[in-house]
């Protein structure tokens, strides 16, 4: 193959990648040889210096049989974040997030490279519409990823929205001209746009008369899936719960909310798991006037087995999608607790953040000056719209349109191969 370029989609939760050669359509590749489009965006460090990292589902595998290492998921979360230029403890040594994250699109590379059989040197990465909600640190995470890009081994870089990218993917796919409105709510952002799409629009270099606005926000998956741990699940590690009170003049204080929070975040438990964080946790178990429960906060710490009570929350999320009430086994804590989920309790839990990703779906409609009423496609991409009720309530916001889910989880990564097409020749 000759004059190829990918486009890679670095996600929150999966990554996908495309490539694209000489005049031909873009094509997805299968990576992990797992013969899917998309692979988890997780790392696992064994312990031992002298094994290389694993990637993807192997990576989840030696995690969840309790190989010694590192596991690391939701790694793109540090984008945006003063975390870019910060490091943490791999294999007993320092290493700053920018190379981690260097090591993954490395392996990214890797597998397409051995795919198509050449060293390609172009790629266009998606973004998100807003890396973060702070200014300063929106505008440095593209920069920081370029460069991360850069020691990766590519030369030539260029960067698209995710929700374009999702919408050039579905407008392959499209005989007429349709005003569409793209939803692309990610593991770890939420990206809108407003694009005029059609047969006669896609060879175009130049969208910018098409796309008509771009809002976006930092909520995703990550944080629907915190707030349903939080209410669902942490109570029964001990949240709400208070300690003290046991001596003649001690005070009776509430258990700290930072252990629980920052338990229920993919990109923060790793970071968790330190000597004063454990001495304190079990300082407050000496005191806690919920024991009981309090105690499998404690055995989290232990057994730096966080990750595990997040996999039961995603797997919990995704039962409910079709039941109205469900069990959960928590057979990795020692007591085995049983906990009782509802779907009206999940939609609860959520309705804060889906609200606000509502207000800023139709805060991109107000500032393409279009009536919801007049756009024809609704585009509904990223792993949460599978949610029944994120999808009603995104439905509503267009109520005439026709929705199209096709490619929802791989669509970005398709779209940026669309993008590097026209960028590369």
């Amino acid at each position: 193959m000759k004059n190829v370029s990918y486009g890679i989609d670095f996600g929150t939760t999966n990554s996908a990648v495309s490539f694209v050669s000489n005049s031909h359509t873009p094509e997805l590749i299968s990576l992990n040889k797992n013969q899917h489009n998309t692979i988890p965006t997780t790392i696992f460090f064994p312990s031992k210096n002298t094994q290389s990292p694993l990637f993807g589902d192997q990576a989840i595998d030696a995690y969840i049989l309790g190989d010694d290492g590192r596991f690391m998921r939701s790694i793109k979360r540090i984008l945006g974040t003063d975390l870019m230029n910060s490091s943490t403890i791999i294999q007993y040594s320092s290493m700053d997030f920018s190379e981690i994250i260097k090591i993954f699109i490395e392996e990214l590379k890797k597998q397409a490279d051995e795919y198509v059989k050449i060293d390609v040197k172009n790629v266009s990465i998606g973004r998100p519409v807003r890396f973060s909600d702070d200014d300063r640190y929106n505008h440095k995470a593209q920069d920081f990823m370029e460069k991360i890009a850069k020691n990766a081994g590519f030369e030539n870089i260029t960067f698209q929205y995710e929700p374009i990218a999702a919408a050039y993917a579905h407008e392959s796919q499209l005989t007429e001209e349709k005003l569409a409105f793209v939803i692309d709510i990610g593991g770890g952002t939420s990206d809108f746009s407003i694009i005029r799409l059609g047969p006669n629009n896609k060879n175009k270099v130049d969208r910018s008369d098409d796309i008509l606005a771009n809002t976006g926000v930092c909520i995703g998956g990550n944080d629907i899936d915190k707030a349903f741990c939080i209410k669902s699940f942490m109570p029964e590690f001990g949240s709400k719960t208070t300690y003290g009170g046991q001596g003649a003049y001690d005070k009776i204080l509430p258990v700290p909310n930072l252990y629980f929070h920052s338990l229920a975040e993919w990109s923060k438990v790793n970071m968790m798991y330190n000597y004063n964080n454990i001495t304190q946790v079990k300082k407050i178990f000496n005191q806690s006037n919920a024991p009981e429960k309090y105690r499998r906060l404690v055995q989290l710490f232990e057994d730096e087995s966080a990750h595990l009570l997040l996999n039961a929350v995603e797997k919990s999320k995704i039962e409910l999608s079709d039941k109205e009430e469900i069990a959960a086994m928590l057979d990795f804590i020692d007591d085995n607790p049983e906990i009782l989920l509802s779907k009206k309790e999940f939609e609860s839990s959520i309705a804060k953040d889906i609200s606000y990703v509502e207000r800023k779906a139709k805060e991109c409609l107000g500032l393409a000056g279009i009536d919801a009423n007049k756009i024809e496609l609704l585009i509904l991409t990223g792993g949460s719209t599978e949610i029944p009720y994120v999808q009603e309530k995104m439905k509503k916001i267009c109520p005439n349109a026709l929705i199209s889910g096709y490619n929802k989880l791989s669509s970005v990564g398709l779209g940026l191969g669309f993008d590097a097409k026209k960028k590369f020749g």
